[in-house]
């Protein structure tokens, strides 16, 4: 069905719109979700009821610079940043940053809409009632504030990213509430099931004035006599406001939204006076600058799919056959009461860090509605594992995947769980094939021509010490104030993490330092990342003083390629140096729930090539165990990669993946490891012709479609520059016929 609109007569301002996709709700999830299906030539409207995009990632409930976009990635795990349109959309708001724009997050999402011509953005506009067909859905009504539009949408398909789960008065069943602990044997669960969820925030900014400013605070504000009143509610920061400021679980999240937001603004107001007034807390000279106008909502209602993802599923990484986007949050469930707990204000420590998981397509569409979908933090999820599912990185995959699977549903006329049943390979090509990767999980693309081609590089990065940038102690350090979020391990002795390529390591080398007046001996332990036992330990002397290079001499052989840890035996006088330098598969040993980016200034020998050409052809992806999926090149530009068929291959799509640190975070900055400048050159009738000629590229994935066919039997990358490395970086080539 193509896309058309109807206007009937300007008196009752009414029209209709016949679409393929409806998707009510401009959240990240929402947009994710409108963009994916637009990309695969579905006909899409997206209705959004506030007059930007990015639901509580927006100008209206945050900084508005997308910071707090999380997923996967931001606390214990590595290489773990979503890709696919999220890691797009990121890298866009980057861009604009660093080129003069600032809190510009829902304009990037805005622009990403209006730019898909297979999108008709409704903003301000509010779903209002739904038209059924016994279990189908077959139009919305809605309404346009300012405009006074009466519309009416008709569309195959429907998918619900609001958060309060709109498509409930379309009879989809729902959840809302907690599971009591008898029903899904979840530890996190409380004993009986009840109404409550967790709360709603309200935020606000404050500023310098550069001079004393008094606060005077209104008639209903709370009180908070001291910081004892807020338990483990750290308000040092005057700047950004607090994610714990949260109210209205033990009430209806979705009913009393005008009276939690009251109630909420009045608790805020009894806060700044504490901080203004009931102490010295460094506000003097500090004015409220903004609150937000509503209130960020965490839960309300949750649909119910033909799976519904429990707790145990998270922590025991079920290996779902349908898995179309994953997670990796901690279980961060907020108590009921908000503020006025007496606990921690997020989930009780000590928190439970999940492992990668996986979603499910089935926990995706509505069991009982037959042409529904969700994505957000209204899919088929207990209260439990909303905790870790609800961040925005998360629900964005969601969105992606739920968009995706549109494309299919249409072109095979099918319901959700059909395609479930009959096309699920089907929907993990198409999503693999735009870079929504799964941890662990293979990549098919039976159609990329690179399968079949002999690649060649200019140069390879041999593993080396990295040039160091800074140093720290052998001898652990207590961590500087209480943070329940950051439990410390046991074992807190620094290691360095690393990936061995070949069967061998005789030797590890690593440059440090002894602060005292006589050489010390200091111990090494080599290991398997997550076990206990040693493999072999090894001693060396440090002489005095700055900038040695230690040999540890473990003489081990027959040893399987993978992920090796290196460990070290506390000492006061010795400290070694390190590098920030990004390499994948090399990350140090964790020490509590947040990264350390400062790598070991290490080598290995005999010596290892991580990054080989050959890396291209790893059928898992960036997620590789057993080496790094990537093409590193020695330091230096230009540097090629060639691609060399027996006999002439015909092609029309060309994907390339860059390097944009799926490890660190680096909040409104262009990943300097990314290539800047490219160009490709295919060999046409012997004659090397350039069909891609590119400048100032900041994305990880780029696609290039091309009018006709290209006939070649040679494709020559040229990468020329990048945007801060020193190094070219190639995760992917694909071609496509």
């Amino acid at each position: 069905m193509g896309m058309y609109i109807t206007h009937n007569s300007h008196s009752d301002f009414a029209e209709e719109i016949h679409c393929e996709l409806l998707v009510v709700g401009g959240g990240v999830a929402g947009v994710t979700a409108a963009i994916a299906a637009a990309r695969e030539g579905v006909r899409t409207v997206l209705v959004q009821n506030r007059p930007v995009l990015g639901g509580v990632s927006s100008v209206e409930l945050s900084e508005g610079n997308g910071r707090y976009v999380n997923g996967a990635s931001n606390y214990i795990h590595r290489n773990a940043r979503e890709c696919g349109l999220i890691e797009e959309l990121k890298n866009s708001n980057a861009w604009h940053y660093v080129n003069g724009y600032d809190a510009c997050w829902s304009q990037v999402l805005r622009e990403a809409v209006e730019k898909e011509k297979n999108i008709t953005l409704l903003m301000n506009t509010e779903a209002l009632s739904v038209g059924m067909d016994n279990q189908h859905i077959r139009f919305v009504k809605a309404r346009g504030m300012g405009c006074e539009i009466n519309y009416t949408i008709f569309a195959d398909y429907f998918i619900d990213a609001s958060g309060d789960g709109f498509f409930a008065t379309a009879g989809a069943e729902f959840r809302m509430g907690r599971e009591g602990k008898d029903e899904f044997h979840e530890s996190l669960a409380p004993d009986k099931p009840d109404a409550k969820t967790m709360g709603s925030s309200i935020a606000f900014k404050a500023f310098d004035a550069g001079h004393p400013v008094p606060f005077k605070a209104p008639a209903g504000a709370y009180h908070f006599e001291s910081d004892d009143d807020l338990p483990f509610r750290d308000h040092s920061s005057l700047t950004y406001g607090y994610w714990w400021l949260e109210y209205g679980g033990e009430l209806d999240t979705i009913r009393d939204d005008a009276k939690i937001y009251k109630t909420l603004r009045d608790i805020l107001y009894g806060i700044w006076d504490h901080v203004k007034n009931g102490g010295d807390h460094g506000a003097a000279n500090y004015v409220i600058s903004w609150l937000s106008p509503i209130a960020g909502k965490r839960e309300s209602r949750r649909f119910v799919g033909d799976v519904m993802l429990t707790q145990n599923d998270i922590v025991e990484n079920r290996d779902f056959p349908d898995a179309v986007a994953y997670g990796g949050w901690p279980f961060d469930i907020h108590p009921p009461e908000g503020i006025f707990s007496h606990g921690h204000p997020g989930c009780e420590p000590p928190f439970i860090f999940p492992p990668l998981y996986t979603i499910p397509f089935r926990a995706l569409y509505s069991r009982n509605i037959d042409n529904l979908l969700m994505a957000g933090r209204n899919i088929s999820v207990t209260h439990v594992a909303l905790g870790t599912t609800r961040v925005m990185a998360t629900c964005a995959l969601c969105g992606q995947a739920v968009g995706t699977a549109v494309s299919l549903l249409e072109k095979h006329s099918c319901t959700p769980r059909e395609l479930f049943q009959g096309h699920l390979a089907e929907l993990r090509s198409l999503l693999q094939k735009n870079d929504l990767l799964i941890p662990n999980r293979p990549v098919r693309l039976d159609d990329d021509l690179v399968k079949s081609a002999r690649l060649q590089a200019s140069s390879t990065l041999s593993f080396r010490m990295m040039p160091p940038d800074g140093s720290e102690p052998l001898q652990w350090q207590p961590k500087v104030g209480y943070d329940p979020c950051d439990m410390p391990p046991e074992d807190r002795r620094k290691g360095q993490i690393f990936t061995l390529c070949g069967t061998e390591i005789k030797t590890i080398e690593v440059l440090m330092d002894n602060a005292s007046a006589v050489p010390v001996e200091v111990t090494a332990r080599l290991r398997e990342p997550d076990g206990n036992n040693d493999l072999a330990v090894a001693a060396a002397k440090v002489p005095a003083g700055p900038g040695h290079v230690i040999r540890f001499d473990f003489n081990l052989a027959n040893l399987q390629p993978g992920r090796y840890m290196l460990i070290f035996d506390p000492h006061k006088d010795v400290s070694f140096e390190t590098s920030r330098v990004h390499l994948p598969g090399i990350h140090r040993k964790g020490d509590g729930c947040y990264h350390n980016f400062n790598n070991m200034v290490f080598n290995i020998l005999p010596a290892q090539q991580p990054y080989p050409i050959e890396n291209l052809h790893n059928d898992f992806g960036r997620y590789a165990e057993k080496s790094p999926s990537i093409w590193i090149s020695e330091e230096g530009f230009p540097q090629t990669v060639t691609l060399q068929w027996n006999a002439p291959v015909s092609f029309k799509q060309l994907d390339l993946v860059f390097d944009t640190n799926l490890d660190e975070f680096r909040y409104n900055q262009i990943p300097p490891e990314c290539v800047r400048d490219f160009r490709v050159e295919a060999e046409i009738n012997g004659t090397p012709t350039t069909i891609v000629d590119e400048t100032d590229n900041f994305q990880r994935f780029r696609r290039f479609d091309f009018p006709q066919q290209i006939m070649t039997s040679k494709i020559c990358v040229q990468l020329l520059a990048s945007n801060g490395g020193n190094c070219a970086r190639l995760y992917g080539i694909h071609v496509y016929a």
